[in-house]
């Protein structure tokens, strides 16, 4: 490696030490909204698993949806990618499920766009859950 890219790295690299503790705060600011968003879901009377669509495939019937539900004995919030699989015997669609705690930053920061519309969706899903026990 040429003498020149060296230093190239080595500058690069003290400006990524330097910015450790910015990214470090940043997480724990992104980390305290997910967890006040995760206290408020949990505090609501939702009755059922709720979900609010936030993707869906341009050119098949694929589609990624932000969802408050039951997973491994608790509720949380979840990515679930729902994918057409015509092949297989059991459904038409495969749906992958990613719990909050395996997602990267990014994924926390964009879905901060969707949860007004989980939000929405867990009020409509409560209200039709009320109405299906008066019948």
């Amino acid at each position: 490696m040429p003498k020149w890219s060296i230093l190239i790295c080595a500058s690069f690299l003290r400006r990524l030490k330097r910015l450790r503790s910015e990214l470090s705060d940043a997480y724990k600011r992104l980390d305290a909204k997910w967890d006040e968003i995760t206290e408020c879901l949990k505090a609501l009377p939702i009755s059922c698993s709720v979900s609010y669509t936030f993707s869906t495939g341009d050119y098949g019937p694929d589609f990624d949806c932000l969802v408050w539900r039951k997973w491994n004995g608790t509720k949380r919030i979840c990515i679930e990618s729902h994918s057409f699989c015509p092949n297989n015997p059991y459904s038409d669609f495969e749906v992958k499920i990613t719990p909050f705690d395996e997602w990267s930053g990014e994924q926390r920061i964009c879905m901060l766009e969707h949860v007004p519309g989980l939000f929405e969706a867990a009020a409509k899903a409560t209200e039709q859950f009320i109405e299906k026990t008066k019948k």
